[in-house]
């Protein structure tokens, strides 16, 4: 199971708890012989309960934001150190290569074919660089966005379903203190809390389809290194024509 589908999990487990221990509690009241007085006070002793529950998983779910969100910018910061110090590594060879190939050039021709190959080939590799690197950064914008989205959702459904369930108590209090049947009193309560619960269960589903927002942007960080890829190849091949044109063979060297 993914980082993200573990965070829904928890606040839907974490809601789903501070609904149904409160319930049990209640139940277990069905035959007592408390002054309804005092039963109207269990009702909001237990609203007072369920509200310090909700509290405690929402800071859980800062946390576990807050944790998820430094992993990732962890991973992003070793794969471009990582990419940085590749390409570092390919640099210094090519140059060793293309040192080389001078080291060969004879003729006054052949010097320059040599330099307007090297120029070609790093020119090409620096474009391609900086298409890579602004496809990544692209494609991290755009996860950005859809986190910063998805938390917004996520936040309005907990508040919600906080209101939600505040509401229910709020009417069993004032119903129990007003003189309405305690027996029908704890069933819309049961029932208000439960169709609380349903809704957020719903709503929680429809936040986890926006995963589905990720594929488009997969697809383009894709398309925009392909892209980046085919053009250098492209511009290669056309150096190393003209480098074989201007002295009778030819080399290359590449790297991201």
């Amino acid at each position: 199971m993914s980082s993200k589908k573990i965070f829904i999990a928890g606040v839907a487990l974490s809601v789903t708890m501070a609904v149904l221990i409160p319930l049990l509690i209640l139940a277990q009241n069905n035959d007592i012989t408390d002054t309804t007085k005092g039963i109207c006070a269990k009702i909001s002793e237990l609203s007072s309960k369920i509200d310090q529950r909700l509290s405690a998983a929402e800071s859980k779910l800062e946390t576990k934001r807050e944790e998820i969100s430094n992993r990732i910018e962890e991973r992003r910061e070793k794969r471009d150190t990582r990419l940085e110090e590749k390409r570092m590594k390919w640099d210094a060879n090519r140059e060793e290569h293309f040192a080389k190939m001078e080291e060969k050039a004879q003729t006054d021709e052949q010097k320059q074919a040599v330099m307007a190959f090297r120029q070609a080939v790093t020119e090409a590799i620096q474009a391609r660089r900086m298409a890579i690197d602004e496809a990544i950064n692209n494609f991290r914008d755009s996860v950005d966005d859809v986190k910063f989205s998805r938390k917004s959702a996520i936040d309005e459904l907990v508040k919600k379903f906080r209101e939600d369930v505040k509401a229910a108590y709020e009417k069993a209090v004032s119903d129990c203190e007003s003189g309405v049947d305690l027996q029908a009193v704890r069933q819309n309560l049961r029932a208000n809390l439960r169709t609380a619960r349903e809704n957020f269960v719903n709503d929680r589903q429809n936040i986890e389809k926006l995963s589905a927002d990720m594929e488009p942007l997969i697809e383009a960080k894709r398309e925009a290194i392909k892209k980046a890829i085919d053009d250098f190849k492209a511009v290669l091949e056309k150096a190393r024509a003209d480098f074989k044109a201007a002295v009778g063979k030819g080399t290359s060297e590449e790297g991201e």
